[in-house]
């Protein structure tokens, strides 16, 4: 299959992301873990790392003791060994930090790709009904983008709580073994801190999921003003595009800054929190030096200890901000996550597939559509013959495409290929039967060759009879790199018909039993035209041709045409009969023929 049909696949209504059940910040937390779970060893060594760069920090009031209790009277020689310590000290220290972060990362990383290639596949797989309501630009920030953010986000706030609140343990520990009355005094802003920070945070989550939101309608319109430039261009709508971007800008810049406003208060509250009570510590501690006659050494020992404490929890008290962010970038990847997959009940395969297809009182209605798409059809397409469908728009034609491909399943009646209900067959093994070519041509971002040989082994006597077929052959090796030069993004480097060419060469060179080409030779020149009608006449009889066509011209040699109205066939027959016939099939000839 060569071209997506961007039809709904059912009548049952599209998925919305907001139809799935809300989720709790624990049960986010819970499913993310499961994407750092495989890589718990890298996780544990991280820790451990991290352990041994804390086990350094209370030997610092110690050394300051030291040196401010005697070190200075004594003109020992003993005394020097202070500074060389203090440099072995933060050695270990660095290498153990060196090591933490470095584990962590590759941690990290392993993470990203894994939850990256879990949305992925959860993209690949999911019912055609998600593509309805998904935006593309959406759908690329969720699988490229947010994991990165979100890992990072949770990451760097884990390593914020190992390289700080190791540490902060071990000063704590060390505090109350050199005083524990004016410990337990510090401990009581805690309370208080953990109060602000509380209240703060209810705000910072409002204000982080609006600015997310904002940033995805913004990335939205700039996807769509990309698509649909020529567009744009021709309706003259500049300057209507650069006001709604700038009102979307405007409207993201405003909650962005709220989300900051908001997250920078917690900061500020903590700290004059933690200064008042320093303060009421400091004039504890003099009290006590007083009355108990302590050293210099003592106090400067657990002011530092105090200091270096106070120091690790002010960066602990910044990790509301980052942890809500991140869980709610989170939601919408889960949801991506959590899309309803394809159905895939059918466990057949055909031993060999003759091509014979046949519709009986297929009906198909879309959700809010007054009438049905199909209605009572009853259609054949006979191995090795051409089929052409043609018809207004709405008529149904896409419609049939749509089931035959097992996009969506009929409400009423079946779907047989080969005498075997479509629903009975494995998915991946009934799209392998056909190649598509349709009118909106979908190209990828690599080479000649890799777009032509699209999921399949490279041949290169295959890749040059499927673009001689397809006109296209003299073209190719004009260009720089021949069948290796890149096309651009959906064949940018490429012309409206040299892209239609270069899809009808990946469906010749697809060369399954059933070839369904959709508008397929719509933006061809008529010299080109001409030459892929040779070219698909030379499989007549060995393939089962389905051709939808507006030009009526290029179904002239059909074995069979059908013309569709309101979901029905209102008749049959080769061209000729048609004709005879003078009916809507005539009608149709002589208005493209000016008569």
């Amino acid at each position: 299959m060569t071209a997506p049909v961007p039809e709904p696949s059912s009548s049952t209504p599209p998925v919305e992301p907001g139809d799935l059940a809300p989720q709790t910040d624990r049960e986010i937390a819970k499913r993310l873990r499961q994407f750092v779970r495989p890589y718990r060893g890298g996780l544990a060594l991280t820790i451990l790392a991290y352990i041994g760069a804390a086990a350094t920090e209370p030997l610092i009031p110690q050394l300051i003791k030291y040196v401010f209790g005697d070190g200075f009277a004594r003109d020992a020689f003993s005394v020097w060994w202070v500074p060389v310590t203090l440099i072995g000290l933060f050695a270990v220290r660095g290498l153990f930090g060196f090591l933490g972060q470095y584990l962590f990362h590759w941690t990290l990383s392993r993470s990203v790709m894994d939850f990256r290639a879990a949305l992925l596949d959860a993209l690949l797989k999911a019912d055609a009904r998600v593509f309805t309501s998904l935006q593309p630009g959406t759908a690329v920030t969720k699988v490229v983008n947010d994991p990165q953010q979100i890992l990072s986000l949770l990451g760097n706030t884990l390593i914020t709580v190992l390289r700080d609140g190791l540490p902060a343990l071990a000063m704590l520990g060390t505090l109350l073994y050199m005083n524990w009355q004016l410990t337990l005094l510090a401990m009581v802003v805690t309370p208080l801190m953990a109060v602000v920070v509380k209240k703060v945070n209810q705000r910072v989550r409002a204000m982080s999921s609006r600015s997310y939101e904002a940033q995805l309608q913004l990335v939205n319109k700039v996807d769509d003003i990309t698509r649909a430039w020529r567009v744009v261009r021709s309706f003259d709508a500049v300057e209507h595009e650069r006001k709604s971007f700038a009102d979307r800008a405007r409207e993201l810049q405003r909650s962005s800054l709220k989300a900051v406003a908001a997250g920078a208060l917690s900061q500020p509250l903590s700290q004059l929190i933690a200064s008042v009570g320093l303060s009421l510590i400091i004039c504890v501690a003099l009290l006590q030096a007083r009355q108990a006659n302590t050293g210099v050494g003592e106090f400067a020992a657990f002011v530092t200890a105090l200091l270096l404490l106070t120091s690790r929890l002010r960066h602990l008290s910044d990790l509301a901000q980052p942890i809500t962010n991140a869980l709610v970038i989170a939601r919408g990847c889960l949801e991506l996550l959590d899309m309803p997959a394809e159905p895939d009940r059918g466990q057949r395969e055909l031993q060999q597939c003759r091509g014979e297809l046949q519709l009986s009182e297929v009906r198909l209605q879309y959700p809010g559509s007054e009438r049905p798409a199909l209605d009572g059809l009853n259609l054949h397409f006979s191995p090795g013959q051409t089929t052409a469908l043609v018809g207004s728009s709405g008529a149904g034609k896409s419609s049939i495409i749509h089931l035959l491909l097992g996009f969506g399943t009929p409400d009423q009646g079946q779907v047989l290929l080969d005498g075997v209900d479509i629903a009975e067959l494995k998915r991946a093994h009934l799209r392998r039967q056909f190649a598509v070519v349709s009118q909106d041509i979908v190209l990828f971002d690599a080479s000649v060759a890799e777009n032509i040989a699209y999921a399949q082994p490279r041949d290169p006597a295959r890749l040059e009879q499927a673009l001689r077929a397809a006109h296209l052959w003299d073209f190719v090796q004009q260009l720089p790199e021949g069948l290796d030069t890149l096309i651009g993004a959906n064949g940018s480097k490429l012309s409206g018909g040299q892209r239609q060419r270069l899809a009808i060469a990946r469906a010749l060179y697809r060369d399954a039993p059933i070839w369904v080409f959709d508008e397929a030779t719509s933006a061809l020149d008529t010299e080109s035209e001409r030459a892929v009608q040779q070219a698909l006449e030379m499989w007549q009889g060995r393939k089962t041709l389905i051709v939808i066509a507006h030009r009526l011209s290029t179904i002239r040699s059909a074995d069979q045409i059908h013309v569709m109205s309101q979901g029905r066939v209102s008749e049959s027959g080769s061209h000729a009969e048609l004709l005879a016939r003078d009916g809507a099939y005539a009608a149709m000839v002589r208005a493209q023929n000016g008569e």
